[in-house]
């Protein structure tokens, strides 16, 4: 006998519940854990909940609760550097699952018809106004000549957004990005210059690991929560003062060292999230929890 395992959200699930939901899925979907003996009450699955409890769940995780905090507490996640752990449960980093490096970046750029640099991407949940013109304002003069400003994501809100980038003289150099394959993501990430997040709500900084891993710098609004979770391997820009995101991306487009920094820093925090690295601490927790085996229906952990 073998429960599957199943990872679930409930109906308040934030956006970072539904990435960890769905990265954690993919994570365990050849997983089983074994049952060493029949019983009466077999449950079919060993449900992992995510962001608040659900009937007959065995494991609750906070994403952004206790990293430390032991079972049968609800469990948190890791996010990066971590002093004193190295086993701490974490969401796992995606990365490309087919095509080389060069392949990606040349789909991508075809796809999107990119020819200028420097390349800065965009990512935000695009419900902040203010944070969309920070960006627009801070970019309309290092984009005047050359280069192109991407919106991951932007596609669904061109509508909306097309006069104003109009009227501040970008319409030739904003591209309203439409949905990407996850190589095709890798491809930009790894062709462009920068990415900037100027939001203030955090929800969607946990794709922040992909880029990181992908050795792009990041420029990040300057927040108690941005600075304790994701600050580490970014620059930090504090308030919607269009001059000083514009200095800040300047100077990572221009400061080579700055770059490194940003890059490497980056790479230390994406590494813990590695893949295999990450389903070893998830089978471990799930192997103590259930006193069960974990075993793969396939030869090979995905």
């Amino acid at each position: 006998m073998a429960q599957f395992i199943r990872v679930a959200t409930g109906a308040n699930a934030s956006d970072l519940d539904k990435a960890v939901e769905q990265r954690l899925k993919h994570l365990v979907e050849h997983w089983r854990v074994s049952e060493s003996k029949r019983s009466l009450f077999f449950a079919r699955y060993f449900t992992i909940a995510i962001g608040e409890p659900m009937r007959g769940s065995r494991i609750l995780i906070n994403p952004l609760g206790d990293a430390q905090a032991k079972w049968p507490a609800p469990l948190g996640l890791g996010w990066g550097i971590v002093a004193d752990g190295a086993d701490v449960l974490r969401m796992p980093a995606y990365d490309p699952t087919g095509g080389s490096l060069d392949e990606n970046v040349f789909a991508v750029t075809q796809k999107l018809r990119l020819s200028e640099r420097p390349r800065i991407l965009y990512l935000g949940t695009y419900r902040d106004g203010a944070g969309l013109s920070t960006f627009f304002s801070a970019v309309k003069n290092i984009l005047a000549s050359q280069g192109e400003g991407i919106l991951l994501g932007g596609l669904a809100y061109r509508d909306r957004l097309a006069p104003v980038v109009a009227h501040l003289g970008l319409a030739q150099k904003i591209i309203f990005g439409p949905p990407l394959s996850q190589n095709e993501l890798s491809g930009l990430y790894r062709s462009a210059d920068l990415l900037v997040y100027s939001e203030r709500d955090p929800g969607l900084c946990y794709q922040l690991l992909d880029v990181f891993a992908h050795g792009l710098p990041v420029i990040l609004r300057d927040t108690e929560d941005m600075r304790n979770f994701w600050g580490y391997p970014t620059l930090l820009v504090e308030g919607n003062k269009p001059e000083a995101w514009q200095e800040a991306i300047r100077e990572v487009i221009d400061n080579s060292r700055l770059r490194e920094v940003l890059i490497r820093r980056g790479l230390e925090f994406s590494q813990p999230h590695e893949k295999k690295q990450v389903a070893r601490q998830w089978r471990r927790i799930l192997e103590e929890i259930s006193g069960e085996p974990v075993h793969m229906i396939r030869s090979r952990e995905d």
